[in-house]
C-alpha cells in the first residue's frame, strides 16, 4: 500500500468524523436544541467536478489492469461519501441554550459582536476572532433565527 493511498483512507476517516459529529453528536452536545435550521449548499459543483474526477481515475485505472484492490476500495469511498456531501447532507446552524453551533464550532452568544443582514438573505455574524456567513434557505428561516440572538 502507497503513501497515497494511506492518504486517500485518513481524508475518508476525517470526512467520516465530519459527518458523523455534524450530524449527530453536536445535537447531543451542550443541551437541548431550541433551534435548527439548514442553510443553503456552497461550492455544489466544486464537490461534483471532485467526484467526477475520482471516477476518471477509477475507471482509467481499472482499463489499465491497476487492480489493486485497496485504491480501488479507497476511491470508491471517497467518490461515496463526496457524493453524500453534495446530495444528502446540507449545512446546519444549530442554536442552543448557550451558543449555537456553524461549522466545527461552538459559538456563544456574548461572543457576538455584531450582527448585518444583506439583502439576498446572508446573515453575517461577527465574533471576536472570526466573520461567519449563514447563508439562510428562506426569510423565514432568518427570522427564526434572529428571535433567536434577540432572546438570548
Amino acid at each position: 500500500m502507497t503513501l497515497t493511498i494511506v492518504v486517500m483512507y485518513l481524508i475518508f476517516a476525517g470526512l467520516l468524523a465530519y459527518i458523523l459529529y455534524d450530524d449527530l453528536l453536536v445535537r447531543l452536545l451542550k443541551g437541548k436544541t431550541i433551534l435548527s435550521v439548514r442553510l443553503r449548499k456552497r461550492n455544489y459543483l466544486d464537490q461534483l467536478i471532485l467526484a467526477a474526477l475520482l471516477v476518471i481515475i477509477y475507471v482509467s485505472n481499472t482499463v489499465r489492469g491497476d487492480n489493486s484492490i485497496f485504491l480501488n476500495i479507497a476511491l470508491i469511498l471517497l467518490v461515496l461519501t463526496l457524493l453524500y456531501n453534495t446530495f444528502v447532507k446540507a449545512p446546519m446552524a444549530r442554536f442552543k441554550k448557550d451558543g449555537f453551533f456553524y461549522g466545527l464550532g461552538f459559538i456563544k452568544y456574548d461572543q457576538v459582536k455584531k450582527m448585518n443582514l444583506s439583502e439576498d438573505g446572508v446573515l453575517v455574524v461577527d465574533t471576536n476572532r472570526r466573520r461567519m456567513l449563514l447563508y439562510a434557505r428562506k426569510i423565514e428561516d432568518l427570522e427564526k433565527i434572529l428571535n433567536v440572538f434577540v432572546v438570548h
